[in-house]
């Protein structure tokens, strides 16, 4: 019972992110100076033995294409010489822990209990029923292992060498071809947080 339990409030957990957004994105850099910005250029992607299921020439086109996609729709224009900005990306992975800690409760008490009763001045004799009622009794605690993946994009100022603004979208990702054909979607949420305004389509 106690595992049945456990099991449904995992699956329940799991509907209620599905509902939702699978990552969370997050932003920080100068923002008043972005408007000066006007082209940018590719840098060569940080790769690390962690991240090796992401070392490929399809995460590379995916990133890229999505991000170039995004920024030129927000005024920022690709261009390869001597460009204003440097983009690049990295992906980290990291081993996370889902804790699921429960009250654990006993039931005491209940059965059939014999009484006395009194009808019309006479005692007569009747088993009384009773439900049986709760008792804390401690903790029972889950640990469920997953791995959290996180995708950044840095904006660097060409002549200072400067991260001006870095973007990063962080969610779970057990499974690589799920995380790997989500990329223009994360990339996406991830430029969304760029403090500039999309250009109207003409």
């Amino acid at each position: 019972m106690k595992k049945l339990s456990f099991v449904l409030i995992v699956f329940l957990t799991g509907l209620v992110w599905s509902a939702c957004s699978r990552y969370n994105y997050y932003a920080v850099g100068n923002n008043n100076n972005l408007s000066r910005y006007h082209t940018f250029a590719w840098l060569p992607s940080v790769k690390n033995k962690s991240t090796s299921a992401y070392n490929s020439d399809i995460t590379d086109q995916r990133i890229k294409e999505a991000a170039t996609e995004n920024l030129e729709q927000r005024g920022l224009m690709l261009k390869a010489n001597k460009p204003d900005l440097l983009v690049r990306y990295n992906i980290m992975l990291s081993d996370k822990e889902r804790v699921y800690d429960q009250p654990v409760y006993d039931y005491v008490g209940g059965g059939a209990y014999p009484a006395v009763g009194y009808y019309r001045g006479r005692r007569f004799f009747y088993y009384r029923y009773a439900n049986p009622y709760p008792v804390y009794v401690g903790q029972d605690v889950e640990r469920v292992p997953y791995k959290e993946g996180t995708l950044m994009i840095d904006l660097i100022d060409r002549n200072t060498h400067k991260v001006i603004w870095r973007g990063y979208g962080i969610g779970e990702v057990d499974n690589p071809a799920k995380a790997i054909q989500d990329l223009p979607k994360i990339v996406e949420g991830i430029i969304k947080k760029l403090p500039l305004t999309p250009m109207k389509n003409s």
